[in-house]
């Protein structure tokens, strides 16, 4: 069985899954991606057993990835073309399946032309019209993208769905996100997570080089980039409240300060959203550690030490790192939204507050090893939970690849 896997990045959603398809039944997996990802990074393992191709893409194109949104579609034709003279370029693939990532349109419009086999679209997100996603925040200003932009991608998104034999999606809230008529095509599975990494585990007391003092509690925050659609300012305002409170926690935040999401400058005028929200607020910053993107390993590490981890996001795709945190056993506070409602029933596997949740009174009296009216063995039940939760329904060793 020959596979091809296409995407923007590697490994994202398809890098550990080729890994398991070639070491569990020997098929054959190739990648045509733009570029190797540093969120997550390859893994040596990966980049020994799978046949990774560049795709040859032009300088102007790689230039214009932030073109105006009345452009897009014309740079998505741009990239199906290149989809379609790679292939054509390697006679010797003759893949028995494709599956193309549609999350900016899965660039395989052409390739019914030179390939006869199934082209599977991996469904992962259906811009809304309303109050969803990047018009969620009432409470910063519209940008003006923000009203053209949903049916724009969208538009994209559909081309390829339409033309797939099928589809799936990694939630079922991510498939509800695509309009019903569609809903017959697209089915439901989980990306996996690495349940041999992420796991209930001893790790050094020891963040960014510097040993931390066994009786510090350790709050983190993990995200791809410190953004409003990932709630980091909302974050940053339950931080303050429980530096407040307690003397002894460390603030452990892991992401990069560039916006992958939404148009935060617009709103701030600031460098970064990162800079604009450590302005508005007297931080003491001696209680955080900033850290750029960690490796898997360096950020199971991060997590096995944790003693609440926040995740506080608009109504949008579901964070890998959310469930790497259940799976490493963290008592988990996150916001209370559609998509999170899915992985976390409150009081059970975790806990949650209203996104929009600013005064303290509203917020669960929840600090390291403090959950609301509770003590360490609900905490340590709550942590378990989420665990188990994540291995029966999340865990890639625990998924039917066949």
């Amino acid at each position: 069985m020959q596979v091809l896997f296409i995407h923007e990045a590697f490994p994202a959603q398809f890098g550990h899954l080729a890994l398991e398809l070639t070491r569990r039944y020997g098929w054959q997996c190739k990648f045509l991606v733009e570029d190797l990802s540093r969120c997550p990074t390859p893994t040596p393992a990966m980049l020994a057993a799978l046949d990774i191709q560049r795709l040859p893409v032009s300088a102007e194109y790689r230039a214009n990835r932030a073109l105006p949104w009345p452009q897009m579609y014309g740079r998505y034709l741009e990239l199906c073309q290149a989809t379609l003279a790679a292939v054509r370029a390697r006679p010797e693939w003759r893949p028995d399946l494709v599956v193309a990532h549609g999350g900016c349109g899965a660039p395989t419009l052409f390739l019914p032309e030179v390939l006869r086999c199934p082209i599977i679209n991996y469904c992962e997100y259906y811009f809304a019209l309303g109050r969803c996603d990047i018009s969620y925040r009432i409470d910063l200003p519209p940008a003006e993208p923000a009203q053209f932009y949903p049916r724009c991608i969208n538009a994209i998104v559909l081309a390829g769905l339409v033309d797939c034999a099928s589809g799936y999606a990694p939630t079922q809230w991510q498939k509800q996100s695509f309009p019903e008529r569609f809903h017959h095509k697209i089915e439901v599975h989980s990306d996996g997570i690495d349940t041999e990494l992420y796991r209930p585990r001893s790790a050094p007391r020891v963040i960014a080089g510097n040993p931390v003092p066994g009786g510090t509690r350790i709050v983190t925050y993990v995200a791809r980039g410190l953004e409003s659609m990932r709630g980091f300012d909302q974050f940053m305002k339950v931080a303050q409240r429980i530096a407040r409170e307690r003397s002894d926690v460390l603030f452990v935040v892991v992401g990069s300060e560039l916006t992958y999401y939404g148009w935060d400058k617009l709103h701030t005028g600031q460098p970064s959203f990162k800079q604009w929200v450590l302005g508005q607020d007297d931080h003491d910053l001696s209680r955080f550690v900033f850290i750029d993107h960690l490796l898997p390993e360096q950020l199971s590490e991060v997590l096995a030490l944790s003693d609440l981890h926040i995740y506080l996001t608009v109504p949008f795709v579901l964070s890998w790192s959310l469930l790497d945190a259940m799976a490493s056993g963290c008592v988990v506070l996150a916001a209370d939204v559609p998509p999170v409602r899915e992985v976390i029933e409150p009081e059970t596997n975790g806990l949650v507050a209203p996104f929009f949740a600013r005064r303290p009174g509203r917020l669960p009296a929840a600090g390291p090893g403090r959950a609301p009216h509770d003590g360490r063995a609900l905490q340590h039940r709550r942590g378990h939970s989420g665990t188990q939760g994540i291995l029966r329904a999340g865990g890639i060793e625990c998924q039917e690849l066949a």
